[in-house]
């Protein structure tokens, strides 16, 4: 019996988190079909974040399909309470020079989309080991509480994430597709 694919997410490190079925999750590394079958355009995420999905296979536009069989076999299992590291770029910013940091001052809108709290917003300044950063990891529900949101989600440069969760809001799992959908074709920028 051959599983079906129910979502696909490509995560910032170049692996495509599946979702079969309900509630199995595995991860999948692209770079099989870049060595194996010389698919060399996987390299850049404007090509390997924009693909179709299938119940039965993932295609990318003038690059091949792959089939749910082939993905289940070379994938390998994720446990659930790691999801959570599994993540795709919203938007991510460098804002300086501001009264913090002349050179570095970064904002980001990342998305865990089958975390328990997928959403991440960080905030990077001066860079390196002991950088003065924040970060916060959020529900839909805590996002929406959270006063700030909206400003940071601009300042990442994904302000156009703003009205996906505000329209869907009592979709969430409409939500969450809506936005991968989106950072799959922008690139997170």
């Amino acid at each position: 019996m051959t599983k079906k694919l129910k979502r696909a997410v490509p995560n910032e490190r170049w692996d495509l988190v599946l979702q079969f079925d309900e509630q199995e999750y595995r991860l999948f590394p692209v770079s099989i079909l870049y060595w194996e079958r010389d698919w060399k355009k996987l390299a850049y995420p404007q090509h390997m974040k924009r693909f179709m999905l299938t119940s039965d296979a993932i295609c990318w536009d003038d690059i091949g399909t792959v089939d749910a069989a082939f993905l289940y076999d070379r994938s390998i299992p994720i446990e659930p309470e790691k999801l959570d590291w599994e993540v795709l770029r919203l938007g991510y910013k460098n804002q300086a020079p501001t009264p913090e940091d002349k050179h570095h001052h970064v904002y980001g809108v990342f998305l865990a989309r089958f975390g328990r709290q997928p959403f991440k917003l960080d905030e990077s300044i001066g860079g390196g080991m002991a950088e003065r950063g924040r970060g916060h990891d959020y529900s839909l529900h805590e996002l929406l509480l959270a006063p700030e949101w909206k400003q940071h989600f601009v300042l990442s440069g994904c302000s156009w994430a703003i009205p996906i969760i505000e329209s869907h809001v009592d979709e969430p799992e409409r939500t969450m597709d809506l936005l991968v959908h989106e950072a799959c074709l922008r690139n997170g920028v």
